[in-house]
């Protein structure tokens, strides 16, 4: 059994690098999607700060005009469609955080 993990540890790495790689993987592009989306989700609470009385639609375009700026900043390019598809992303999981944290309140 020794024998049998001690190869495992010693191929596993080796394997995993392949697989991210031939999937497109890798940890460059995990780390900017990553960082797109923390810049994203600024960019939302920014637009639900600054522009309270404003409807969805608008906010969002405000969102998306704040990400390509912050991102342009940071080095990296975005379309409008990149940009307006992380600031929707963002969105949703600043929900599902807020509906999770109400719930754990409710139910203990």
């Amino acid at each position: 059994m020794s024998l049998v993990s001690d190869i495992v540890i010693l191929l596993l790495p080796s394997l995993l690098t392949y697989v991210f790689t031939r999937l497109g993987l890798d940890k460059l592009k995990l780390q900017k999607y990553e960082r797109l989306l923390r810049l994203a989700e600024e960019a939302v609470l920014f637009a639900e700060d600054a522009f309270p009385d404003s409807p969805g639609v608008e906010k969002l375009k405000k969102a998306v005009e704040y990400l390509k700026m912050v991102a342009a900043k940071a080095g990296l390019k975005l379309s409008d469609k990149e940009a307006e598809e992380k600031a929707r992303v963002a969105f949703q999981r600043i929900q599902k955080g807020a509906l999770e944290n109400l719930v754990k309140r409710v139910v203990p």
